[in-house]
């Protein structure tokens, strides 16, 4: 009974040992084709943000009551992702905001596009946290036109491209 026992208390270690390792962040960009609006929604585990504020502030910050260190996060997001069109004409993206929610921080960013123009795809850099921890996955979902579509960046990648329907 204490052999299996101790084998499942292990194994459920070794799970959640092994479901922690993975670093991974996930955006939804809602686009309003209508309104000329890109809605960007980053969604960050605050605990992998913890141990990422010591390589960034060579200190241990306080992310979960300090608004400032919740800025900046913000801030250093904003200068590691960026938004064009497929012909390569940037979207300016506007400076960060930033709100927590329960185990997450979430990053908010927004862009404007001539409505005129439509979009027939989009080009999108996303290196947060990838300059820290090469594993480091950024998934971002695009919505509003189309089917979603989704960015996978890992490793290498800087920018990637998707075309909507």
């Amino acid at each position: 009974m204490r052999t299996w026992l101790f084998a499942g208390i292990s194994l459920l270690l070794a799970f959640t040992a092994q479901a922690h390792k993975l670093k991974a962040s996930i955006a939804t960009a809602n686009i309003f084709p209508m309104q000329g609006h890109i809605q960007i929604e980053y969604r960050f585990h605050l605990h992998d943000i913890e141990h990422a504020l010591v390589h960034l502030f060579n200190e241990q910050k306080d992310i979960y009551h300090n608004k400032k260190v919740q800025q900046a996060f913000a801030d250093y997001v904003y200068t590691h992702t960026s938004l064009r069109r497929l012909n390569g004409q940037a979207l300016a993206l506007s400076a960060a905001k930033v709100k927590i929610d329960q185990k997450y921080l979430w990053v908010y960013q927004d862009a404007q596009f001539i409505k005129s123009e439509p979009l027939e795809g989009l080009q999108m850099r996303h290196g947060a946290l990838r300059d820290i921890w090469p594993d480091q996955i950024n998934l971002v979902n695009f919505r509003g036109i189309g089917k979603v579509k989704t960015m996978y960046f890992d490793k290498d990648d800087n920018w990637l491209s998707i075309e909507f329907d």
